[in-house]
C-alpha cells in the first residue's frame, strides 16, 4: 500500500521566532490510510486490554500467520509487525530472527506488550548448526547444548515467545534430524527443547512444528504446542480431514492443529475455492478458519507470508480479517452453523397390504466456531413456508407435509463441546400411499444470547412414498420361479458393462469382458460349469475395491415390456451381497428406482436371484446398484435372463 507523507509546517517559522525551540524544526510526519484507521474502532487502554484478555482466554480459533521480510523500517508498513491485524495470536518470523535492530525490537515489543499478540521465530532443523558440532552426525550432549543455546538463552535474549520447527521430510528436506516418522536423534532434540519450550516445560514459552507434523509420532506429540500444517492450495474440508487423520493416527490432538495458507502465491484472493463441510464454496483461508476435524475442536488457521495480504487496497489484511472475525466474531459471539447441509433422502414403500418397509431415519447436528460456555439447547421447527421456495430453486415438487405428522427434537449441546448432539427428525408414516414430501426443519437461536448464524439454519429431508415393485427371493440349484416368457437375447444387440462405485466410473475390475464375445455370452444360456467363465458383478474386498460398491447395467437393443429378470450368482465367498437399488430407463439417463431406496440382501448360494417386478415396466436399460462388500467377499455371475409378462 502507498503511503502518504504530510508535513505540518504552518507558522513554523513564526513558531521558531518566538520561542527558538529547536525542537520544532523536525516536522511532524502523518501516515495516512495507516492501517488501524481502516476501521471505527476506539483503540483506547480499555481496548487493548480487552484484547489482551481474549489472547489469554484461548477459548477461539488461533490466528497463525508466517512474516517475511521483518525490517521494522522503511515508508511501508508492510515491513512492521505492528501492522498485522490486532487479533492475531501468534506471528513467526520468516526471515532472519536474530541480530535485531532497535526498531525491529519496538516493533516486537509493541505488538507483545500492546496487543498480546505472541511473536516467535521459525527455523529449520535437518540438523543443529555446525558450530555446536564436531561432525556431520550431533552427538546427545551436543544436541543438549544447542537446546539450551537457542531454546533458553537465544529466547530470553530477543524476548521471543517461542519456536517454530519447519521439519519437512519427503519435501526435499535431509539431514541426521529428518525422517518419517522421526529418527530418534530428532526425539532426542524435541526432549531436549521440551526443557525450555512447550507444554512440558512450565514456561509459557511456545514450541511448535510446521510442515509435517505427523512425522512426530505417539508421546513425543505431547512436547508441542501446535503442529502446523502446509495445507497449501486446499480445495476441501475433506482434505484436511485426511491430512488430520493422519495426524490424529500418530498421536495428535484437534486442539494441537492449525492449517495454513499459502499467500505468497494467493494473497490477492484469499487462497483458492474451497468446499466447506457445510457445502459452501469459500476461499481456503476461511474454510481452514471454519474447519474442524471429526475428532474434535480444531487450534486454528494462518498463512504463509502473511504479508502480502498488506497490499491490499481496500483494506490492509483483508482475507485475515474476514476469517478471524468469521469465526472469532467481535462482542464474542459463537458462529452456528449446519453439521450437514446435504437434503437427506429417505424412501418408504407401501406395500400392497398397506403396511410399510422403511422410515425415516434422519438427525440433525450443529458446529459452532468455538466450545459453547454451558449446556445449552436449541428449538426446532417446521416451517412448511420453505417447501415452494426450495422447489423453485431446485427445480423439485415436493409437497408440504402436516405437522402434527413430525416431531422434531431440540438440539442439544453439552458445555465445552464444539458440535452437537444429533437431534432425531420422526415420522408418523400412517396414513401415507404415496408422493414425495419435504421436511424444512429449522433451528431458532436464542434471541439475545450469544449465538449468531451467517444463514438461516435450515436442514431439509425429503421423503418418498412409493409402491414396493419388487420381489426378490432365491431359486437354488438351475431352477427358475420367474413368471412370465423369456425374451429371446438380440446377439449381437445385448450388453453388460460392470462399474465399481456407484457411478459409471468406468473401472471395471471384472475378468472375460474385454470383449464383445464375452459381453454376449452373458446371455447365451451357458454357464461356468460349461468351463465358459464368468464375471464379477462387482470388484472384491481382496484388492479394496469392493469398499466403493458397484453396479452392472443391461442394455437391450430396443425397449421391452419387461416383468423381471435373473441372474446366476456363481458364489460370494461367505458373506451377503446387497443390492442399493434396481432401475430401469428406456434412453440411459433418465433412470426410475424399482425398489425405493429399500436394500435387499443377496445370499451367497450358487443359483438364480430373482428379480419379479410387481408391475410391467417398459425399458431398454436394466441396472443393479450394489453397496460396499463385506471383507473378503466377492459377487459373480455368469448369465442374465429377461423376461417379459406372459401372453
Amino acid at each position: 500500500m502507498k503511503k502518504y507523507i504530510t508535513y505540518s509546517v504552518s507558522l513554523l517559522l513564526a513558531a521558531f521566532a518566538l520561542s527558538g525551540c529547536a525542537d520544532w524544526l523536525t516536522p511532524e510526519r502523518k501516515v495516512v490510510q495507516h492501517p488501524d484507521e481502516q476501521s471505527p474502532i476506539l483503540r483506547d487502554d480499555a481496548y487493548w486490554q480487552a484484547l489482551r484478555e481474549y489472547k489469554q482466554r484461548g477459548d477461539h480459533k488461533i490466528a497463525f500467520g508466517w512474516y517475511g521480510s521483518w525490517t521494522a523500517t522503511g515508508a511501508s508498513y508492510q515491513s512492521r509487525l505492528v501492522s498485522a491485524p490486532d487479533s492475531m495470536d501468534i506471528i513467526s518470523i520468516w526471515s532472519q530472527w536474530h541480530s535485531l535492530t532497535p526498531e525491529q525490537i519496538a516493533d516486537k515489543e509493541y505488538v507483545q506488550k500492546v496487543k498480546g499478540t505472541k511473536v516467535t521465530f521459525t527455523t529449520f532443523l535437518d540438523n543443529i548448526p555446525a558450530e555446536f558440532r564436531a561432525g556431520e552426525v550431533p552427538t546427545e550432549e551436543e544436541i543438549a547444548t544447542f537446546a539450551a543455546a537457542w531454546g533458553r538463552d537465544s529466547i530470553a535474549k530477543y524476548n521471543y515467545d517461542g519456536m517454530d520447527i519447519d521439519y519437512e521430510p519427503g519435501y526435499g528436506a535431509s539431514g541426521p534430524l529428518v525422517g518419517n516418522p522421526c529418527p530418534e536423534l530428532f526425539n532426542v532434540l524435541i526432549r531436549e527443547l521440551g526443557k525450555y519450550l512447550g507444554p512440558k516445560s512450565g514456561t509459557g514459552k511456545l514450541l511448535m512444528i510446521d510442515g509435517v507434523p505427523y512425522a512426530v509420532r505417539g508421546e513425543m506429540a505431547e512436547y508441542f504446542d501446535y503442529g502446523i500444517v502446509q495445507a497449501y492450495a486446499s480445495g476441501g474440508y475433506t482434505d484436511l480431514q485426511t491430512r488430520f487423520n493422519n495426524a490424529y493416527n500418530a498421536g495428535w490432538k484437534p486442539e494441537q492443529y492449525i492449517f495454513a495458507e499459502n499467500f505468497e502465491s494467493y494473497w490477492q484472493n484469499g487462497g483458492v475455492n474451497h468446499t466447506t463441510r457445510e457445502g459452501e464454496t469459500v476461499n481456503s483461508l476461511l474454510g481452514m478458519a471454519r474447519f474442524n476435524p471429526t475428532q474434535g475442536f480444531c487450534a486454528g488457521f494462518g498463512a504463509y507470508h502473511m504479508e502480502y495480504e498488506y497490499a491490499h487496497h481496500d483494506m490492509p489484511y483483508k482475507y485475515m480479517r474476514r476469517a478471524i472475525q468469521d469465526v472469532n466474531p467481535a462482542g464474542g459471539n459463537i458462529v452456528v452453523s449446519l453439521a450437514s447441509t446435504s437434503l437427506s433422502n429417505n424412501y418408504i414403500l407401501v406395500n400392497p397390504d398397506g403396511t410399510l418397509d422403511g422410515e425415516l431415519n434422519a438427525s440433525l447436528s450443529l458446529n459452532f466456531s468455538k466450545p459453547v460456555p454451558s449446556d445449552i439447547s436449541f428449538e426446532v421447527v417446521l416451517d412448511n413456508s420453505l417447501v415452494e421456495s426450495y422447489n423453485a430453486m431446485n427445480g423439485t415438487a415436493y409437497q408440504s407435509i402436516d405437522p402434527e405428522k413430525v416431531k422434531l427434537a431440540p438440539v442439544t449441546t453439552a458445555a465445552g463441546a464444539y458440535a452437537s448432539s444429533p437431534a432425531r427428525i420422526e415420522l408418523d408414516a400412517t396414513g401415507f400411499s404415496g408422493g414425495s414430501y419435504l421436511i424444512p426443519a429449522v433451528v431458532n437461536l436464542p434471541a439475545d444470547g450469544i449465538y449468531s448464524s451467517r444463514e438461516q439454519l435450515v436442514y431439509y429431508v425429503a421423503v418418498s412414498f412409493s409402491e414396493n415393485y419388487i420381489e426378490y427371493h432365491d431359486a437354488a440349484g438351475n431352477g427358475s420361479t420367474l413368471s412370465g416368457t423369456e425374451i429371446t437375447p438380440v446377439i449381437p444387440g445385448w450388453t453388460i458393462n460392470c462399474y465399481n462405485g456407484t457411478n459409471d466410473s468406468g473401472a471395471n475390475g471384472v475378468w472375460n469382458l474385454d470383449s464383445d464375445e464375452q459381453k454376449n455370452a452373458m446371455f447365451d444360456g451357458s454357464r461356468w460349469s460349461d468351463n465358459r467363465g464368468y464375471w464379477y458383478t462387482q470388484a472384491s474386498q481382496y484388492n479394496d475395491w469392493g469398499t466403493v460398491g458397484g453396479n452392472f447395467i443391461v442394455t437391450l437393443d430396443k425397449a421391452y415390456d419387461i416383468s423381471g429378470f435373473q441372474y446366476y450368482h456363481v458364489f460370494a465367498q461367505g458373506g451377503e451381497a446387497t443390492v442399493t437399488d434396481v432401475l430401469y430407463s428406456v434412453d440411459g439417463k433418465d433412470w426410475t428406482s424399482l425398489t425405493g431406496g429399500v436394500e435387499v440382501k443377496v445370499t451367497d448360494s450358487v443359483g438364480w436371484k430373482v428379480f419379479q417386478f410387481k408391475t410391467v415396466v417398459n425399458a431398454q436399460y436394466i441396472r443393479v446398484m450394489y453397496g460396499p462388500l463385506p471383507s473378503g467377499v466377492m459377487v459373480s455371475m455368469d448369465e442374465i435372463d429377461i423376461y417379459a409378462p406372459a401372453n
